[in-house]
């Protein structure tokens, strides 16, 4: 049987770039950067703004003219996208062969396989599969990180979210399951996992708990860090807390979404906590690690925000002192309880959120330089990732607090825990010294 030849485009989080991995490992294919080697040509899609899925379809639209050169040529959608929209874009896009949504990937292979045979467009969005982490990811030999998916879907109910709508309820993964693909990641040489979910630290199954997860990913050999993304500041428990100081292989980083400072505009959102609930889960966190980083999610020009709402999230910042922080302008999305009132007298005025926006960004800018700065002369632990983007004779790597680190050093390096004296903090990231 010939092997496929895969050009993949992924847009949005890490669970997406987990599932082009999925999708890869589901068609045993090979991978090529250039879309005319290709006999399937696929684009993950993401949702969660307006400006990500217009970029996607987008991208669609570039393939037209491959098709019509080979009509052999197979073009499918997937992701979040393919959820949202599912028949409008077969009706849509008539070069497109298929769309798959996120929970469908494990019967990919039948799916183009039916494709070759019978000229059907199908559309695969449904939530109803018995096995929605049957696929493992495809991964490079050798590469230092990897993602674990421990959860599919979300439970919560945000106002500005389009997530349960396209990646349906909630389901977490069994531990044996969790712990088995770990094991086959450290076989192929990953020293660094990432556990992932839509709300990674809701994750229980019967009495265990997040905590117990840790704990349980902390005694396998050879793993030497674990992360984990996203959280929900409603779900920090003392369990979890205990497990993250308690475990030295548990890296001393969270990122925590608080989306706006506001209680009211927390309420408006559905976020289920207060600004004092969150400043009290931050609180705990440092009393346990006090040198833990956190990073976040800021939303701003959510429906009925006013400058006084603004400014609340502005004092957070301020009084929290984030590592660092995504920060978006609100955008509607389809079905929502946020596009209702973005719909409503209470939208907040685009050139309004962009100036609020900009302030917000320029105030955290300063805050995240002056961390970067105060590591200088200090000597961090560092697992080498990759060669530096700017340059192939200096390396990157991350420090247990996430922070970006370049640094001159051999490629035999890539993949090694190593110590670098730091000797500039930059904006977004720490240059170094190897030490020998």
């Amino acid at each position: 049987m010939k092997t496929e030849t895969l050009y993949i485009e992924t847009y949005g989080c890490q669970m997406n770039e987990y599932d082009s991995d999925r999708i890869q490992n589901a068609l045993g294919a090979s991978i090529t950067k250039n879309p005319k080697e290709a006999n399937i040509v696929i684009v993950n899609t993401c949702a969660i703004r307006e400006k990500a899925d217009q970029k996607a379809l987008s991208s669609l639209g570039r393939f037209k003219h491959l098709k019509a050169k080979n009509p052999e040529l197979i073009v499918g959608v997937s992701g979040c996208v393919a959820q949202l929209y599912g028949e409008e874009l077969i009706q849509k896009i008539p070069h497109l062969d298929f769309v798959l949504g996120p929970r469908a990937i494990p019967g990919l292979a039948s799916l183009i396989k039916d494709i070759r045979e019978t000229r059907s467009r199908p559309i695969e969005t449904s939530f109803d599969v018995e096995e929605p982490f049957d696929i493992l990811p495809y991964h490079q030999e050798g590469k230092p990180t990897a993602f674990v998916s421990i959860q599919q879907g979300c439970n919560k109910k945000c106002a500005y979210c389009i997530v349960p709508t396209v990646r349906g309820a909630e389901v977490n993964r069994p531990v044996n399951d969790i712990k088995a693909e770990a094991q086959y990641l450290i076989a192929k040489g990953v020293k660094e996992i990432t556990l992932i979910g839509q709300t990674v630290n809701s994750w229980k199954l019967g009495k265990l708990k997040f905590g117990d997860l840790l704990r349980t990913i902390g005694e396998i050999d050879g793993l030497e860090r674990i992360r984990f993304t996203t959280s929900y500041p409603r779900d920090i428990t003392k369990k979890m807390v205990e497990a993250m100081a308690q475990i030295p292989k548990v890296c001393h980083h969270i990122h925590l979404p608080v989306q706006s400072g506001s209680d009211r505009v927390l309420k408006l959102m559905n976020r289920t906590y207060t600004r004092n609930w969150y400043i009290d889960s931050v609180k705990r966190l440092r009393d346990a690690m006090p040198d833990i980083a956190i990073s976040s999610d800021m939303i701003v020009g959510f429906p009925g925000e006013t400058e006084e709402d603004f400014e609340q999230t502005m004092s957070l910042v301020e009084e929290i002192e984030f590592d660092s922080f995504f920060s978006f302008k609100y955008s509607p999305r389809p079905g929502t309880v946020g596009e209702e009132l973005w719909r409503s007298d209470e939208r907040v005025k685009d050139l309004t959120a962009r100036e609020r926006l900009a302030r917000l960004q320029n105030y955290q800018r300063g805050i995240t330089l002056a961390k970067n700065m105060e590591r200088v002369g200090k000597a961090e632990q560092v697992l080498v990732e990759e060669e530096s983007r700017n340059d192939s004779s200096w390396l990157c790597g991350r420090t247990q607090h996430n922070r970006i680190v370049n640094f001159a050093g051999r490629k035999e390096l890539i993949g090694k825990m190593v110590d670098v004296r730091i000797t500039e903090g930059l904006a977004n990231s720490l240059r170094g010294q190897y030490l020998n």
